[in-house]
């Protein structure tokens, strides 16, 4: 994945046909960051203490937010997870957390 600098971002005013929220709380990692997913311009916001520490474009480096699940869940591991790269995923996680 790609690290941006922190810059100032808009997002244009067009007309939005897309019935996704603009933000998603995509988790918490293991470190305490939350990772949001801005769906207006497909980029994920790494928050940490209440500071953007990043945030990544997922469209410059050929990503999708399946992509960024499995690099978090792979690197840092989720502690509370909100968006699964897929329905199974979210099943799995649901029964598992039925047994603690």
């Amino acid at each position: 994945m790609s690290i941006q600098p922190r810059t100032t971002e808009t997002v244009s005013a067009h007309s939005r046909t897309d019935p996704r929220p603009d933000y998603i709380l995509v988790g918490i990692d293991t470190e305490g960051a939350h990772h949001v997913y801005r769906t207006t311009d497909e980029t994920i916001h790494v928050i940490h203490t209440t500071e953007r520490t990043y945030r990544y474009d997922l469209t410059t480096c050929d990503q999708d937010i399946d992509d960024w699940i499995k690099y978090v869940q792979a690197e840092r591991g989720f502690t509370t997870q909100h968006l699964y790269s897929s329905l199974t995923n979210s099943f799995v996680d649901a029964l598992e957390g039925d047994d603690q």
